[in-house]
């Protein structure tokens, strides 16, 4: 079900993206012959203001052919080709469809906030798991976390990180219980992915906004998934095991399987699962790798800055080893997903200490105080401990728009912690 989930909320990610560069490039006075929802034979095809519309056969992806944005054919474009215009404007085509997936994003967040929605309360445990670790440790709902082995705690996602390293020895919590400092110690067990679980999830409390304040809510909320979306790539590049365990669909499992099993908050875990995609897409787009629109901008920012334009040759073999280059960490990550997917041959060793995970980030702290009792109506309690990415990649076609990659980043807002009961 999540993957199916995936593949619509990426496709139609990948529409808006591809959308936000034709819309740039008309207002720019570049003329768009096609726009290309899907591949495979054309199901339907009409014609809108000058520009073939086609759907394929496989509704999956979208591509805007703007013209002249083969570099081997610029000289031979009209006035309204690509090519023709200057690096600035062309830079503004460029970035247009990351803008569409990052706009698209915040009026989703605003809707969401100013509707009502659960919001965390920082730092604070909203359930415990009978039987697990945190509940031999008596932690109990409302407990503010506020160190681990004399550590201060900044984030959720600070306190998911240590206890997914702690495999195999114990941990100190100071906690802070209605006002009272305590200290409680708890062996963090080992799931199926050899990351340490201890079975508390966060406190979540539902409120709604003012439109100012949904609004700043919705920049911030961004603004983290953003960051998560980054982190997520650097564990990417880090290797195969780094990539499976932030691998593409980690967090669509997740909120999917909140839509799937909970019709109080399915809509809401569904738009934050849509915000987390449609930011990581915009963020991961931009990175200054050719084959992305972030390896366009920069062979752009070069021409601006030199006062020449880039040989299409060399552009061409920019384009081209990009492509490989993204190709071989979609394989990489790709392997790790459908080793993931296959039955686990043998129980994980707790003993074994676990890479550090990848936590999920929080949402922006507008939330009752943490130490007072609450009316907590919290999401249903989903695994939680991992981030998680999805790509997908379209070969660079040097007649089309910026590739679109998505590559899913953890929802700031919906991060939710738990452990399995130990056997």
């Amino acid at each position: 079900m999540h993957y199916l989930f995936v593949l619509l909320a990426l496709g139609a990610l990948l529409i808006v993206h591809e959308l936000g560069h034709l819309v740039a490039a008309r207002l720019l006075g570049v003329r768009v012959p096609r726009f290309t929802v899907g591949f495979g034979p054309p199901l339907l095809s009409f014609r809108l203001g000058g520009t073939q519309f086609v759907l394929g056969a496989v509704p999956l992806g979208a591509s805007a052919n703007l013209q002249g944005m083969n570099p081997h054919r610029s000289a031979e474009e009209d006035t309204s080709g690509f090519g023709n215009l200057g690096p600035l404007k062309r830079m503004a085509i460029i970035l247009a469809g990351p803008l569409a997936n990052y706009a698209v994003a915040l009026g989703l967040l605003f809707a969401l906030y100013s509707s009502g929605t659960h919001v965390v309360v920082p730092l604070t445990v909203g359930t415990v798991v009978p039987g697990s670790e945190a509940a031999r440790a008596q932690l109990l709902p409302g407990d503010r976390l506020v160190g681990v082995d004399g550590k201060p705690l900044e984030s959720w996602s600070d306190f998911v990180t240590r206890v997914a390293d702690g495999v195999g020895g114990q941990l100190a919590l100071s906690v802070d219980r209605h006002g009272e400092p305590r200290t409680v110690t708890v062996r963090p067990r080992a799931d199926e992915r050899g990351a340490g679980r201890i079975g508390v999830s966060q406190q979540y409390v539902f409120r709604t906004h003012a439109p100012g304040e949904a609004f700043t809510q919705s920049l911030v909320h961004t603004g983290r998934v953003a960051s998560e979306a980054l982190s997520t790539l650097g564990a990417m590049v880090r290797g195969p095991h780094a990539a499976g365990r932030a691998g593409p669909g980690a967090l669509m499992r997740q909120e999917s399987s909140d839509v799937a099993s909970s019709t109080a908050s399915g809509v809401d875990a569904l738009v934050r699962a849509l915000v987390a995609a449609s930011v990581a897409l915009a963020m991961l787009t931009l990175v200054p790798v050719p084959g992305l629109d972030g390896g366009r901008m920069l062979l752009l920012a070069i021409e601006a800055v030199s006062g020449r334009r880039i040989p299409p040759r060399v552009e061409t073999v920019a384009q081209t080893a990009g492509f490989l280059f993204l190709s071989i960490g979609i394989l990489a990550t790709a392997g790790a997903e459908i080793r993931r997917a296959l039955p686990s041959q043998e129980a994980p060793n707790i003993g074994t200490k676990a890479p550090a995970g990848e936590p999920l980030a929080t949402v922006a702290p507008v939330a009752p105080d943490a130490g007072a009792p609450v009316a907590v109506a919290a999401p249903p309690v989903t695994d939680a401990g991992t981030s998680g990415t999805a790509t997908a990649p379209l070969a660079p076609d040097a007649g089309t728009s910026g590739t679109a990659v998505p590559l899913l980043a953890p929802d700031a807002g919906a991060a939710r912690v738990v452990a399995p009961s130990p056997p």
